[in-house]
């Protein structure tokens, strides 16, 4: 397993390294000696430079050579940032070095821009230019007219989209997925990470270890000797724990050679218009970060140096995918065939989406001059766009639904253009910054704020007129992204939002399988009446997990199904299938689980099973013996009864009545 981060130019590690940003830096900006006169901004800069200038042995007393270099730098016109110094003629020179090392590790991370300006020179360049804009009100989008994008709208099951399927699985291991994993629990109430929360709890596979799943099934289904590449983007906060649960789990089932870990770097948050860095109230040796946000994905794939060694291996495309949304693998191989038979540049999924919903949309602008860009807009930022429109505004179409679809954020880029986009800009992706006034003259911040970038703002990068679309599914079937708490879920479930819980999630897996299995012709009986479950109803049966080794397409899954109607399943029956299982002939009510190896073949014929099954009950207030993982949905599962079958010794089974399993 490879692990990389940004490339840097000095090392944070040491104490007396010096930043090559300061060689780049005009002389001016830069004395020699103890005593050097420091420059600082306007305003009130102008008088804290005075006051530098008067204690300036005391400030750096301690400090090697190029560690002064480091706080004149800091102290500069340019940089703006001499409020850091307050109170350095009193503090002790460990507690200097803090500060230097970690401005030495902000500079190092922050890449080079296109006027060649990097590290913490063209951050800083940027904010005060973004924070101008953002003061003066300034629209982003002024100068632009809407028009509806070009993109397919997939009926799930069809014979146009089976066709999809099949033409994306042709190039599915040309493909590198990257995870974009950033995230710890804690807004869901979970200590770890999110993509080890479990999917759902009758396997309890973790998000992680289902979406290698899906690797292991391209490969099986596929060239077993072409390994597909996974890349994780990281962040401070989970690079370890991430590393560690993959190590934990032997990868589950991928090589270390095909996974591949970017960890992202934060950034200064930024306290006043002026781009003045904000230290930690606890800490004024430490200054405040934060996430760049996901745009530092395409960075750091530039970065890494991995894009070119992806090329010469053949690739073709790169997905990008979001940590706890599992339903995006069912619609992935329709949306790359897409991009192949429209030769896309990039492809962004999405969902129907309705007027005046709190969610981004794939819009089409225009610019006077006949320049195009098809991009996502926030829903913050459309109403005002589309009431210039002849429809005046965001409504609904003969669909019933708005005709700007919503992103989710799961985004197919075409590798050459791709390389070719990052390659001009040096691995920079547009930013913005997004501060939270508290004065109606915008010039005072409510918090610290810094700047962003957003992986879906990559068409910026692209040429005018690019061929850039969308591929739209239904939500059942490709969108059930986990980010709430119980207390947020239980609030968006009132309001009749879906409630993107653990639980609601979970729901959401076992009614797409349901309905999956339906259109594949099974007698799959309608859910059982909700449940409450710390306070949020859940429809959790029939409970069905279909792991990605036993269909990775609904064409995969319609020829595991050749029974149709013969198959029936009860609406309290639990069932759980991984790899080559073929349902011929099942009358189940109770819980069957058939695991089939590599090279293991299991059919379902004539075969009934009844017995008392697997339950979901409450967890009792106070109860401990759930893990955490579990216990924030408020059930666990109680395995009363089970037909369960394990085969992995390669070869051809039958599964007949009462469960018995006998090899052809």
């Amino acid at each position: 397993m490879a692990a990389a981060g940004r490339r840097g130019r000095g090392t944070a590690g040491s104490a007396c390294t010096v930043p090559l940003l300061i060689f780049y830096a005009t002389a001016s900006a830069y004395c020699t000696g103890r005593s050097a006169v420091f420059a600082a901004g306007h305003g009130r800069r102008e008088q804290r430079a005075s006051e530098l200038a008067a204690s300036a042995d005391s400030l750096v007393d301690g400090l090697c050579g190029s560690e002064v270099r480091v706080v004149q730098w800091l102290a500069s016109q340019q940089m703006g940032q001499a409020h850091l110094l307050d109170g350095w003629e009193h503090a002790g020179v460990e507690d200097k070095r803090r500060l230097i090392a970690q401005v030495l590790e902000l500079d190092s991370s922050y890449p080079e821009d296109a006027s060649g300006r990097r590290g913490l020179e063209a951050y800083v360049a940027h904010a005060k230019a973004l924070l101008a804009e953002s003061a003066a009100n300034k629209n982003p989008f002024d100068g632009y007219s809407v028009e509806l994008p070009v993109g397919e709208r997939q009926e799930i099951g069809s014979e146009a989209h089976r066709a999809d399927e099949r033409l994306g699985l042709h190039v599915i291991q040309d493909a590198v997925f990257v995870l974009v994993a950033g995230g710890l629990g804690e807004r869901l109430g979970f200590g770890g990470i999110k993509v080890a929360l479990p999917t759902e709890t009758l396997t309890e596979a973790t998000f992680l270890e289902t979406y290698a799943m899906a690797l292991r099934a391209m490969q099986e289904g596929g060239d077993a000797n072409r390994q597909v590449p996974l890349v994780i983007m990281t962040s401070e906060d989970t690079h370890e724990l991430t590393q560690s649960l993959l190590e934990k789990n032997d990868f589950f089932g991928l090589s270390a050679e095909q996974l591949h870990l970017l960890k992202q770097a934060n950034v200064p948050a930024l306290e006043t218009n002026d781009a003045a860095f904000a230290l930690s109230k606890d800490d004024r040796f430490q200054i405040q970060t934060k996430p760049h946000g996901h745009g530092d994905v395409h960075t750091l794939l530039y970065q890494s140096g991995l894009l070119p060694r992806f090329a010469s291996e053949g690739r073709k495309y790169i997905v990008f995918f979001q940590d706890t949304n599992v339903l995006a693998f069912k619609a992935i191989p329709a949306a790359l065939g897409v991009s192949e038979r429209l030769g896309l540049e990039m492809n962004s999924l999405t969902v129907p989406r309705s007027p005046g919903e709190a969610a981004g949309a794939i819009c089409k602008l225009v610019q006077a001059s006949g320049e195009e860009l098809v991009i996502n807009v926030e829903y913050n930022q459309l109403d005002a766009l589309l009431q210039a429109t002849e429809v005046g505004g965001d409504v609904a179409d003969e669909s019933g639904y708005s005709p700007y679809p919503g992103n989710v954020n799961t985004l197919i880029l075409s590798l050459k253009p791709y390389m070719a986009a990052l390659q001009a800009t040096g691995g920079s992706m547009p930013e913005f910054v997004n501060p939270k006034y508290a004065n109606a003259e915008r010039s005072v911040f409510k918090k610290p704020t810094r700047l962003e970038c957003m992986m879906q703002d990559f068409p910026k990068l692209l040429r005018s007129g690019a061929p850039v679309g969308f591929t739209d599914f239904e939500r059942w079937f490709s969108f059930s992204p986990v980010k709430n708490a119980i207390e947020e879920a239980v609030s968006a479930h009132a309001k009749g939002v879906y409630a993107a819980s653990p639980g609601a999630g979970e729901e959401a897996v076992y009614a797409a399988n349901a309905r999956l299995l339906r259109l594949a012709g099974a007698a799959v009986a309608p859910s059982e009446p909700p449940r409450e479950f710390l306070g949020l109803p859940l429809a959790l049966k029939p409970a069905i997990a279909l792991s990605p080794r036993f269909a990775l397409t609904v064409e995969e899954l319609f020829s595991r199904v050749p029974g149709g109607a013969a198959v029936a399943i009860s609406s309290r029956s639990t069932l759980v299938l991984d790899g080559a299982v073929e349902l011929h002939s099942l009358e189940l009510d109770g819980a069957l689980v058939i695991h089939a190896g590599a090279g293991v073949r299991v059919r379902v014929r004539d075969c009934k099973v009844i017995n008392a099954g697997w339950e979901f009950r409450p967890i009792e207030e106070g109860a401990c013996a759930a893990a955490e993982a579990i216990a924030i949905r408020g059930y666990v599962v109680s395995r009363i009864e089970t037909v369960e079958i394990s085969e992995d010794t390669p070869g051809d089974y039958e599964l007949i009545d009462g469960g018995v399993l006998r090899k052809i």
